[in-house]
């Protein structure tokens, strides 16, 4: 019998995750110059040079590519916090979600996280990250890395997204798991723990979590796919050696961001992941 009921509720729930892939809204990811800071508008204008592009028939299956004619994009801010981070000049990586920038850059897209990047041996690295970092496919500088899980806020559901009232946020250095708490908006984690100077600091803004595995809840309609805020700041360790470069030759893979036509089998296998984590709590 339980057997038949956990089985029932999982295909309850992969036919609530049919429902919220085929919502996910498309996210285009550039590299650029920021040309202007409005903070008044709350927007930011890039001058692009590459988009990051996915092709799981070729290897690297995702890479920078060099955008042959460029003009001017823009869009809304993650956070107010860009006005304290970045400048003009800065060099940066940005995903918008839905639709795009547009020429001169005011309103239309909505940058959902922006990255201040660095170049080293050919790679570029992000020292500072401003709104969801899942959504940038960039290496932070130091071989540092944050994950992150959602507490939902199911009671005040909207659509396809509810509040996060919390974020389980986890460090890590070199690929091992360094420090890992539960997080309130407005908390911060640190971690300096290795003996190269280096630091990472993780500041939770805001978040959003799926609604269609909470429990008890209409059928609930197609929407965006959810999205969190953080502030994110890497000191790279001693020894590290910034560089100017054009076009990077090293693609960073682990935190590449999935082309539209692949997008909806991701937001599947996320949403699955999620709904099996709400089974083990019962």
């Amino acid at each position: 019998m339980r057997t038949k009921s956990f089985l029932l509720a999982l295909t309850l729930c992969l036919l609530c995750l049919v429902s919220s892939a085929s919502a996910v809204l498309p996210e285009v990811t550039e590299r650029g110059i920021i040309t202007a800071l409005d903070a008044e508008n709350g927007t930011m204008t890039i001058l692009p040079d590459a988009r990051y592009a996915c092709n799981y028939s070729a290897t690297p299956s995702c890479r920078w590519e060099a955008m042959n004619e460029s003009v001017e994009i823009g869009g809304t801010v993650p956070d107010s916090e860009v006005f304290s981070v970045f400048e003009v000049g800065d060099t940066v990586a940005l995903t918008a979600m839905g639709v795009h920038g547009v020429s001169g850059g005011v309103g239309g897209g909505r940058w959902i996280t922006v990255g201040k990047l660095v170049a080293s041996e050919g790679t570029w690295y992000a020292t500072e990250i401003v709104g969801d970092p899942g959504a940038l496919p960039i290496s932070l500088v130091g071989d540092y890395a944050v994950t992150y899980e959602a507490v939902q806020d199911c009671a005040n559901w909207t659509g396809s997204v509810c509040p996060a009232t919390a974020m389980n946020v986890t460090i890590l250095s070199e690929g091992v798991t360094v420090f890992e708490d539960l997080v309130e908006p407005g908390e911060e984690l640190m971690y300096n723990g290795r003996n190269d100077n280096s630091s990472i600091s993780v500041t939770f803004l805001r978040g959003e979590a799926s609604s269609f595995c909470c429990t008890d809840l209409p059928v609930v309609p197609p929407g965006p796919q959810p999205v969190s805020a953080f502030l994110v700041h890497v000191d790279p360790p001693i020894g590290f050696e910034a560089e100017n470069i054009s076009t990077p030759t090293t693609v960073p893979i682990t935190t590449a961001v999935p082309s539209s036509s692949n997008a909806l089998l991701v937001s599947l296998a996320a949403g699955l992941l999620g709904c099996a984590t709400v089974f083990r709590r019962r």
